[in-house]
């Protein structure tokens, strides 16, 4: 019974097998890519300069929003007494330092 399941599944192998091949794109001389046209490459070349526009106009936003965060956070610290701190203020420690990362991530990126 053994031998008859083995017989089966090999037969199976052997005619799924070619058929695979023939539809693999490397066997129909099809394995790279064609080259990209001229108008292809110059497309691509305005779409990243978008891209880039865009991020710098973000990272320009939130560091304008950063200083404003942050004078915000010398007026509050300088009208805090010694001894205590508001809430306010450290929240708004903690939403720059939010702010800070995403502006250092959107610069690294790309």
């Amino acid at each position: 019974m053994r031998v008859i399941v083995a017989i089966f599944f090999l037969s199976v192998l052997l005619i799924i097998a070619p058929a695979r091949a023939q539809d693999s794109p490397v066997a129909a001389g099809q394995g790279r890519a064609p080259s990209p046209t001229p108008a292809e490459i110059e497309m691509q070349r305005r779409m990243a300069k978008q891209r880039n526009q865009e991020r710098f106009a973000k990272i320009k936003k939130d560091t304008d929003q950063l200083l404003e965060l942050a004078t915000q956070l010398k007026k509050s610290v300088d009208q805090a007494s010694e001894e205590t701190l508001s809430l306010e203020v450290i929240r708004k420690a903690e939403q720059i330092e939010k702010l800070a990362r995403q502006v250092h991530h959107k610069m690294v990126a790309e």
